[in-house]
């Protein structure tokens, strides 16, 4: 099979990746999930005119020229506090005092802040010692939303303020894509589990958990599916069973050309077609990919920095594709380097760096990791530049793609 690029290796991964189906999310359960339909408002917002400030509740002719020297007398008729229905209708000369959010009573049209009046006789009566025209400090009923308006469109990414809206809509069962359920499997005899202590020629289960935290971040659910052995049948095992329990398997290592890197053959005797298994980039050249059905298989190289890449790059956009989300790839900004960089030409580069907008320009410091394995430069990255395949240097000041890890 050709060494593809990595456009070419995008596109199959989207051109085999269909939406998932639809469900029914509890309000806190929707966070992060993209909404299937559109979601209409059951009532006007505000459902009635309604005080924007607390004050009093007046017809805004009598108080037009009130002033210091001046002021306005009404009658205090009632007091509305919010949540209460106005019982008396405000005529000429007369005020309720009324509180912020409580519907204006029949009769008013402008709200006087408490601020400009001195209330007297016990509360029976107020001066009012400013002018306020007809209309201020009052919302009128519909004035952000009316019934049946669409409040939020299909596709939208749910937020906290989407959630907010969804509440005030009254929808508690949310109409979303259902989140896509990613397997994770770590192969090799040399892996054990993070609460081991590793023998001579053994290494803990790091990629397994990064590669999970990496697709819950993506917007999925996630199964631990466990460590595998370099058997092949223990790996056919594993990825059928993660076909039938999930949307999405992850594989980390085994994909390379090594006697013992056996994924492509189980994934072949498991019904996987494989479209493609190397990239011409770096890190990550041996990457595999295949589907049966809707069902997606990554073969991501056992090198960290290597998962890391391909996941972000390749699975993260099937993920949110499967979903309908509308931003599916990571930001690219056009930016600088704050350094100069060699590479041997041939692939296409993705380098983890540590970016930043400074005087309105992005510049990235590429973070100086010693090979795919480094799993500990990650911590300092919060972006890729990318370096094309045919360039061997760049100067300082150069200018690069930069794909941004963090952002969102």
């Amino acid at each position: 099979m050709d060494m593809i690029t990595m456009d070419e290796a995008i596109d199959l991964v989207l051109q085999h990746t269909s939406p998932i189906d639809k469900t029914n999310a509890g309000l806190m359960d929707a966070l992060g999930c993209t909404l299937a339909e559109d979601v209409r408002s059951d009532i006007d917002m505000p459902p009635f005119d309604k005080a924007t400030m607390d004050g009093y509740a007046v017809v805004g002719s009598d108080v037009e020229g009130a002033g210091q020297e001046n002021p306005a007398v009404l009658d205090v008729i009632e007091e509305i506090p919010a949540g209460s229905v106005p019982q008396e209708t405000v005529s000429p000369g007369r005020a309720a005092r009324i509180m912020t959010g409580a519907p204006m009573p029949d009769g008013a049209d402008t709200v006087v802040m408490v601020e400009e009046t001195v209330s007297e006789r016990d509360g029976e009566g107020v001066r009012v010692l400013a002018p306020t025209e007809p209309g201020r400090n009052v919302a009128p009923l519909g004035e952000d939303v009316r019934r049946n308006q669409v409040v939020l469109e299909a596709g939208t990414w749910i937020r906290p303020p989407e959630i907010g809206i969804l509440a005030a809509v009254g929808v508690v069962g949310v109409p979303v894509y259902r989140r896509p359920v990613v397997g994770v499997v770590a192969t090799g005899s040399e892996i054990v589990e993070p609460g081991n202590s590793p023998a001579e020629g053994q290494i803990r289960n790091s990629n397994g958990y990064s590669m999970m935290a990496q697709a819950l971040r993506s917007g999925a659910h996630t199964r631990y599916l466990g460590i595998v052995e370099d058997d092949e049948d223990a790996l056919k095992d594993v990825i059928s069973r993660g076909l039938d329990e999930c949307d999405v398997v992850l594989l980390s290592g085994g994909v390379s050309a090594g006697i013992y890197d056996l994924v492509q053959g189980a994934m072949r005797d498991c019904g996987v077609e494989i479209h493609f298994d190397r990239i011409r980039m770096k890190p990550g050249k041996p990457l595999t990919f295949g589907a049966r059905g809707n069902k997606l298989v990554f073969g991501l190289p056992g090198n960290p920095v290597s998962a890391v890449v391909g996941l972000e790059l390749l699975v993260r956009p099937a993920v949110r594709k499967m979903q309908r989300m509308s931003e599916i790839h990571r930001p690219m900004v056009r930016g600088r380097l704050a350094q100069g960089f060699r590479q041997s030409p041939g692939r296409k580069q993705f380098v983890p760096a540590r970016s930043a907008e400074v005087n309105g320009c992005w510049e990235s410091n590429w973070v100086g990791h010693h090979g795919s394995a480094d799993l500990f430069s990650l911590t300092r990255a919060n972006s890729l530049f990318v370096v094309e395949a045919e360039v061997e240097a760049l100067d300082a000041g150069a200018e690069v793609d930069i794909v941004l890890l963090e952002a969102w």
